[in-house]
Order: C-alpha cells, then sequence, then structure tokens
C-alpha cells in the first residue's frame, strides 16, 4: 500500500469531517439533531453495512483469520482494561477517574472512524474484520466497562443491538455460504455505502460542539490520546504478527486498534457524571491527533508486518 494513499484517504475523511464541522458550527445541524443521526447510522445504516458482507466468499482459512482476530482484540481491550485498573488503583484515583481512563484507553472508535477509513483502504474485507472489532468492542464494554461505569452488573440487553444481531446473521451466513438474492444485496450494499459519509460527518458536527483550545490545554488527555492512537497499537505489533492471516488483513487490525477513543465513553461519562468533560476533551484531542499519528503507524505497520 503506498503512502499516497493513506495520505489521499485520510484527506477524503477529513473533508467529510470538515462538511459536518462547517454543518454544525452553521447550525445546520443542531446537537439533538447530531443525536438522532448517531442513531440512525448506528441503528440503521450499519446493520446494512454489515449485511452486506454477506456477498463475499470465505472459506475456512478465511474464517480462523477473523476468530483469531477477533480473539486477539478481545485479549488486548482486557490487557489494556487491566492494566489501566491497577494503575489507577495504586494512584488512588476517584472511581470515576478510574473507570473513563480505563474506557479511554481500551476502547477505538473503530465503527464510525475505522470502518470508512479500512474500506477504503482495504476492500470489502474491512467489513468483515469490522465485525471481528464489534463483537470484542460490544461484548467487553457492555460488561466489564459497563460495570465500571454504573457501579453495577453487566447489561446483556445493551448486546442485542441491530448491528450485532446483523453480525450474528451474517456469520451465519458466510459459515452457511448463503447469499441474498442480487436486489436484496443491492439494498443492502445501496444503504451500507452511506455509513461513510454519515458517519464522518457526525463527527465533524461533534467537533463543532467542542471547545478545542481548552482541549489543548489537558495534559492528561494527551497522554491518554498518545497511549490510545499511538502506544498501545506499537505494544500489539509483536502480537499481531503471529496472527494467521496475510500482512493486509494484519495491517486492517492494526489500523482498528489503532483508532482514536469512541465517542461511546463520552456518552456514558455524561450519563453517569463520570468526569464528563475530561472525557470529551480526550475524544477529541484524539480524534484530531489520528490524521498525525495514523500514517506513521501505517508507515511502521508495513514495515513490521
Amino acid at each position: 500500500m503506498s503512502m499516497r494513499l493513506v495520505f489521499t484517504q485520510i484527506l477524503v475523511i477529513l473533508l467529510y469531517v470538515a462538511v459536518g464541522f462547517v454543518a454544525g458550527k452553521a447550525r445546520l445541524i443542531l446537537p439533538e439533531q447530531r443525536k438522532y443521526l448517531s442513531g440512525l447510522c448506528s441503528n440503521l445504516i450499519l446493520p446494512f453495512t454489515i449485511l452486506s458482507a454477506a456477498s463475499q466468499q470465505v472459506d475456512g482459512r478465511d474464517m480462523a483469520a477473523l476468530l483469531a482476530a477477533m480473539l486477539f482484540t478481545l485479549a488486548l481491550y482486557l490487557c489494556v482494561t487491566g492494566a489501566s485498573l491497577a494503575y489507577h488503583r495504586a494512584k488512588r484515583a476517584p472511581k470515576g477517574m478510574r473507570a473513563v481512563c480505563t474506557s479511554l484507553l481500551t476502547y477505538p472508535n473503530c465503527t464510525f472512524l475505522g470502518l470508512p477509513l479500512c474500506r477504503a483502504l482495504f476492500g470489502e474485507m474491512a467489513v468483515l474484520y469490522n465485525i471481528s472489532a464489534l463483537i470484542a468492542f460490544n461484548g467487553l464494554f457492555f460488561t466489564l466497562q459497563y460495570g465500571l461505569f454504573t457501579g453495577g452488573g453487566m447489561n446483556l440487553k445493551k448486546l442485542l443491538t441491530p448491528a450485532m444481531l446483523s453480525t450474528a446473521a451474517v456469520i451465519v451466513m458466510l459459515v452457511a455460504g448463503l447469499h441474498f438474492p442480487d436486489p436484496v444485496q443491492t439494498v443492502c450494499a445501496g444503504v451500507g455505502s452511506m455509513v461513510t459519509p454519515l458517519s464522518l460527518i457526525i463527527i465533524g458536527v461533534m467537533l463543532s460542539e467542542s471547545r478545542i483550545i481548552e482541549t489543548l490545554r489537558e495534559k492528561r488527555s494527551w497522554l491518554i490520546a498518545l497511549l490510545r492512537n499511538l502506544g498501545i497499537p506499537l505494544l500489539a505489533l509483536p502480537a499481531l504478527r503471529l496472527l494467521p492471516m496475510g500482512a493486509d488483513a494484519r495491517l486492517c487490525v492494526l489500523v482498528y486498534l489503532a483508532c482514536p477513543c469512541a465517542t461511546l465513553t463520552s456518552i456514558y461519562a455524561i450519563k453517569c457524571d463520570m468526569e464528563p468533560e475530561f472525557a470529551a476533551h480526550t475524544v477529541l484531542l484524539s480524534t484530531l491527533l489520528f490524521a498525525a499519528t495514523l500514517p506513521a503507524l501505517i508507515a511502521v505497520g508495513q514495515a513490521f508486518l
């Protein structure tokens, strides 16, 4: 993969984000409308994107690679969660800060930002590996991380989202070798293709609602953002190299792991009143830094993987 392609796709992403930023500043998309669009994207358009992956032909080796990617991602999330909790407990950090920092470090924005980028760089293969990332993300966030935020137990009902249900359907179809009829596949692909512009416009609107200058002053946000975008993916590189898949697939998984902090962390920080401003600042900073950290990480990944 040429770095020119990488920079071109990053530029395309930034232009989509810029559309959302201008729309937000001009009040063409209000905060409540942005929340509605986020729900539309995650509950309707993303499931169609996932369902469109049923058109792909996969064999036993491909399924083994997807399973390996999912287990690897899940193991990495667990390791980061454990290390973060141990560190913040040793520092006697308040409960809210422990929960927020752990979520910021562990969970990347692998759907709204990672999926559009990986589809552009790696083709439809990226949708399959996003399925692996989605299972690992939701499986851990709504069990262990949900308990950290709420102080209660896991919320298994949160796993029954349209995206997870469509993921289960696609896995069954891929294993059974089933495919949608051409008209249905055309609709799935058409609706699913909207996930790229809409998700990136939503991110732009979110950025327009934030105070960027204040974000740049947060020293702890810088540390967490750099660890999330660069440190953790670099630490994962040696183990990632051992996964039973091709170099492009490994690089695709690496890009998902290198995505900025998930916006879901900010949503739950606000909902549970746990350091909401710090969470929002860190998500914003991590997203802004992504344009600079990703090319460097891809260059390292191409040399190492």
